[in-house]
């Protein structure tokens, strides 16, 4: 990602985990006690996935998959498929260190930026870097970016944009399925996942990234959980640490 190291401990730190897949490095968001949100085409792959999420001394934390799903709707032969929603159940719930952002509610589909509402400020954050060879340096970053029409458009998507200049802030390899956070005091809402878009000349990033809007997909999350015998939210085995 091209932005800044994640130092606050109480920030996406608590639910931005790195996703090791077959391919190669995703990002996720924790959605669950044992739950990762990511984009389908992270999930897609035959082969061993490993997650890392860091504690609070952002010490990274290894922890072994026990199954995936992609959405049904997803077709990978697609490059720019729609329904790119997956969901990751780990071996074992995470630690207190943890904590899973929330899903939205409500306001956050298709439908709210069908109105051409643009310019809402958002936080991402992934493992990705500017540098595909330093893409499993394990550093998570983060960045500001503002609502914008997607770069491409009528397939669901939204869109998101940096600032002006050389060293705009956007989305790199590794990033994909990561969240798009929208924060409310200490809450985070994951209201996007990372997909990708077209890439900035001559770099590994875009500083235009489009996103699939989580809401459309909430009770396909819901319904696959429950048929993992998990749940999605806050439960008793995930504590916030103040």
């Amino acid at each position: 990602m091209r932005g800044e190291p994640a130092r606050d401990p109480n920030g996406t730190r608590r639910s931005t985990v790195l996703i090791e897949t077959p391919e190669g490095i995703c990002t996720g968001a924790i959605v669950g006690p044992d739950l990762v949100l990511t984009a389908a085409h992270c999930v897609s792959a035959r082969g061993r996935y490993r997650v890392r999420y860091l504690d609070r001394g952002f010490r990274r934390v290894n922890v072994a998959v026990a199954r995936t799903a992609a959405h049904p709707g997803f077709d990978p032969a697609h490059g720019f498929a729609s329904d790119d929603v997956g969901l990751i159940q780990i071996a074992r719930p995470f630690g207190a260190d943890a904590r899973p952002a929330t899903l939205p509610s409500g306001g956050w589909g298709v439908s709210w930026f069908g109105g051409g509402s643009t310019g809402e400020e958002l936080i991402i954050a992934g493992f990705g870097s500017t540098e595909r060879s330093r893409a499993r340096d394990g550093v998570l970053r983060e960045t500001l970016m503002r609502t914008a029409e997607p770069s491409v458009p009528g397939r669901g998507f939204a869109g998101l944009t940096g600032g002006e200049g050389q060293n705009r802030t956007g989305m790199c390899v590794g990033d994909s399925g990561g969240p798009v956070y929208r924060r409310e005091g200490r809450s985070f809402t994951v209201i996007g996942i990372l997909k990708g878009g077209t890439t900035d000349p001559g770099r590994e990033c875009t500083s235009t990234p489009i996103f699939v809007p989580v809401r459309d997909y909430v009770g396909w999350l819901r319904q696959t959980a429950a048929s993992w015998n998990s749940t999605i939210g806050v439960t008793g085995a995930v504590e916030m640490r103040q």
